[in-house]
């Protein structure tokens, strides 16, 4: 795969960014920016990370890890701790 196809990055547009507005309450356009321009976002478009292959809630989870942290890399899902 050369690249995250139109279809895969908008169906994980639409499902992060509303779990983005729906826990944080931000507003659209500060939300869609948030994402957008964030390093997950990043990491989603590159077919090498196979991001696109998680779940709507999991890329969620590691934009809120990068938030939070400064690394989206700091999630869960990423260094492997299961919950607890």
């Amino acid at each position: 795969m050369t690249e995250v196809n139109a279809r895969t990055r908008d169906f994980f547009d639409r499902q992060v960014i509303y779990l983005i507005k729906a826990k944080y309450g931000m507003e659209d356009m500060k939300a869609i920016r948030s994402f957008l321009f964030s390093e997950t976002y990043q990491m989603l478009l590159d077919p090498l990370t196979e991001v696109y292959s998680f779940s709507p809630q999991i890329v969620f989870e590691m934009w809120e890890s990068e938030m939070i942290t400064g690394d989206p890399r700091n999630s869960q899902y990423i260094r492997g701790e299961e919950n607890e």
